[in-house]
């Protein structure tokens, strides 16, 4: 094998140390972090940093203009850094902040710009269990009226809300983002509106003056019969309701997995009752004691704290039941008293089981009454399941690669190109290739630039290609041996610029495309021969299809400059 390297250092005129970068990985903005029982929270922080200025990361929380919250000054929150990683945290009372992150150097001065992350409150944060009274009915609602309540809104993406409902997955819950509950928001993991949680929120803002989150685990026409039976997976039958996916009890399985270890949590609201009538008020008793007893022991907290509303009319209380929810109260120290909801009548009430409007105003100010109550002082007897710190990020890559392609040139060998910004301790590139794009063997290496702010270019030539179409990919690596993997690209023969490949194909898992030039796709879709979109990903090269029965489907996509491809492929 014939192979010629060369490298080219374009626009590197002197040594000089490579730009100090920061950025901050955690919290996203408008996040919540539960209180204490004595008001306070630690707000933590990770992210990455490049260069070797930085000696320390500092933090500090500034109030916002018209919102709760003193100040907390700047507070070192990681020292002895190492490997481009930092966490820590700092301290502070109630209240909405906007946080700011920045590097020091070693004697004490500011290395580079600092990162600022909004809306970020330590407040109160709530998970809400219950049937159609907890997630929605009939009637206008309406969003909150104070920017500090919140939800993780799962309408911001329409087809991961379909897959969350086929699959009960957490993979397609969406992320830990939160937004303002609005109008048309909705409260993940499972609600597609505010209801009445919006004006709880309103409310609770005006008592406590700290930010709220909610999470909603309700589900319209579940009873907690259904919760404990999909809890102990005892199997059960339901037009709707999907026990082969463990729901409902899913919905809290997943919130109290997903977002709850980094929010924390006040308490569970729970709102169950009256569609139990299918058992006695012994067995409502120990339905519900089970899916308590089942959601601490995976939480790995025996105190987590539920408020159980008392909560069983239809055109009148059932007692029975409510007698039960009033010995669930009594019985156990870590369940406190939740929202009268039978003190709302039919006037409240448009089928005398479902609120109307004046309904959710009544039951929103009783949730407040009850989350408030001196005589239960749930603020500050309920021990919250407080956040803990999330793992440390990825250290950032050594080399920022602006670009890689590759092309067949006019005497038929391939020609690879790439181009860097950034490197930091960058010993060399391995050229790698593979004509399957799944077995790659080495086929040459080129020195890099070591350390390099300046942008820096890279040719090597293949004399022997594949004969259709050949993969190609780097690996960087360190001067201590670290290495990095990068995307990959295809020559294909007698194609200047290569179609993009699609790989591995057929596929039992993971399909990529790969360009010619390393650049990225987006839109992907994988669709069945009927025309139905299976899978979708707005971002990103790779689609897990994993799920998807063995057949032949299309995978569509579209190239950087717009233009929709569609290939066939192959499910194992």
């Amino acid at each position: 094998m014939r192979i010629k390297l060369y490298v080219f250092f374009v626009l590197v005129l002197a040594y000089s140390p490579v730009q100090a970068q920061l950025n901050v990985n955690f919290p996203p903005a408008r996040m919540v972090f539960q209180r204490n029982q004595v008001g306070s929270a630690n707000v933590f922080v990770t992210g990455t940093y490049t260069g070797n200025q930085i000696d320390h990361i500092e933090a500090r929380l500034n109030p916002r203009a018209g919102e709760p919250g003193n100040a907390v000054g700047w507070t070192t929150i990681a020292s002895n850094l190492a490997n481009g990683a930092f966490g820590g945290f700092l301290t502070s009372p109630g209240g909405r902040f906007d946080l700011e992150v920045r590097g020091m150097n070693s004697a004490n001065q500011q290395v580079g710009g600092a990162v600022t992350i909004e809306k970020v409150g330590v407040g109160e944060v709530f998970l809400i269990v219950g049937h159609s009274n907890a997630s929605s009915a009939q009637g206008q609602m309406t969003g909150a009226a104070s920017d500090l309540v919140n939800s993780i809104d799962p309408n911001t993406d329409v087809a991961r809300r379909a897959r969350y409902l086929d699959t009960g997955s957490p993979d397609d819950l969406p992320p830990l983002a939160p937004t303002h509950l609005c109008q048309t928001c909705g409260i993940a993991p499972m609600v597609w509106e505010p209801w009445f949680w919006s004006k709880l929120g309103d409310s609770l803002v005006k008592s406590l003056n700290v930010p709220i989150l909610f999470y909603s685990a309700a589900f319209g026409g579940s009873n907690m019969g259904y919760f404990y039976k999909a809890a102990y997976d005892i199997p059960f039958s339901h037009g709707f309701i999907k026990y082969s996916i463990r729901m409902p009890y899913v919905n809290i399985r997943n919130a109290m997995n997903k977002y709850a270890p980094r929010t924390g949590l006040r308490a569970i609201l729970s709102a169950h009752g009256i569609n139990d009538l299918d058992t006695t008020g012994a067995g409502f008793y120990f339905r519900s004691q089970k899916v308590v007893e089942k959601s601490r022991n995976e939480a790995n907290y025996q105190d987590l704290a539920w408020l159980v509303a008392t909560a069983c009319y239809n055109n009148g209380v059932n007692q029975e039941i409510t007698d039960a929810q009033n010995a669930l109260i009594v019985d156990d120290p870590n369940t406190f008293r939740g929202a009268n909801l039978n003190a709302i009548g039919n006037e409240g009430r448009y089928d005398g089981l479902h609120f109307n409007e004046l309904g959710q105003i009544m039951a929103a100010g009783l949730w407040r009454d009850a989350i408030l109550d001196p005589a239960e002082n749930v603020l500050g007897n309920a021990k919250p399941y407080m956040a803990t710190a999330p793992p440390l990020p990825s250290p950032p890559l050594p080399v920022s690669l602006v670009g890689f392609n590759a092309k067949r040139s006019l005497n038929g060998f391939n020609e690879l190109e790439w181009v860097t910004s950034l490197e930091t301790n960058n010993d060399y590139f391995e050229i790698q290739k593979s004509t399957d794009a799944k077995v790659f063997t080495v086929i040459g290496n080129v020195k890099g630039a070591g350390d390099s702010k300046e942008m820096n270019r890279y040719h090597f030539t293949d004399e022997s290609p594949g004969r259709e179409i050949t993969y190609y990919r780097l690996n960087q690596v360190d001067y201590d041996g670290t290495a990095t993997l990068s995307r990959i690209v295809a020559a294909q023969n007698g194609h200047e610029t290569a179609a993009p490949a699609v790989y591995p194909n057929p596929s039992e898992h993971v399909i990529e495309v790969a360009t010619h030039d390393g650049s990225t796709v987006n839109g992907l879709k994988v669709i069945d021969i009927s025309g139905n979109v299976l899978l979708e990903k707005k971002e990103g090269s790779t689609i897990d299809v994993s799920r998807l029965k063995g057949g032949a489907y299309i995978i569509e996509f579209k190239t950087g400059v717009g233009s929709i491809i569609r290939e066939k492929i192959t499910k194992l």
